[in-house]
């Protein structure tokens, strides 16, 4: 039986990352090895950040790659299209959709949606939030007409 590790997203700029889920999570990453890992723990979960960038540029570098990495993951990494952006949706629920969506909107950290209502089987109300690499989070709760 899998246990899950982590859910981690690819970013191209480990910075920008590391600032835009601080600001969104409100908490600062709970490891980092490098500019090529930061992880984010909470409630039982992890949320990290890996990228590829820094394989790329050790990689390019040529120095001491045995010490780093084995010859079958530079082959692997020389012959993969690397894409970033939306490759899933990251969902997190508030408690107070009104005053997170202006939090946000305060900390202009990413492309914000408006508040948007599905009413499928009942109402559910979110907005969505881009990272740095276009990744969108959605984010869901209890919301109220101003």
């Amino acid at each position: 039986m899998l246990k899950l590790g982590s859910t981690y997203l690819k970013v191209k700029d480990m910075d920008k990352s590391i600032a835009f889920y601080s600001a969104l999570l409100q908490m600062s990453p709970s490891a980092k090895n490098a500019d090529r890992w930061a992880q984010f723990d909470f409630e039982g979960h992890c949320i990290a950040l890996w990228s590829p960038e820094f394989d790329r540029e050790l990689i390019s570098k040529g120095e001491r790659l045995s010490e780093y990495y084995s010859d079958s993951y530079i082959d692997f990494y020389k012959n993969n299209d690397i894409k970033y952006g939306n490759n899933f949706v990251l969902n997190f629920y508030t408690d107070d959709l009104n005053e997170e969506y202006k939090r946000l909107k305060k900390h202009n950290i990413g492309e914000m949606t408006s508040v948007m209502l599905i009413n499928v089987s009942m109402p559910y109300y979110l907005f969505i939030i881009n990272d740095p690499d276009g990744n969108e989070i959605e984010i869901t709760g209890n919301y109220h007409e101003e």
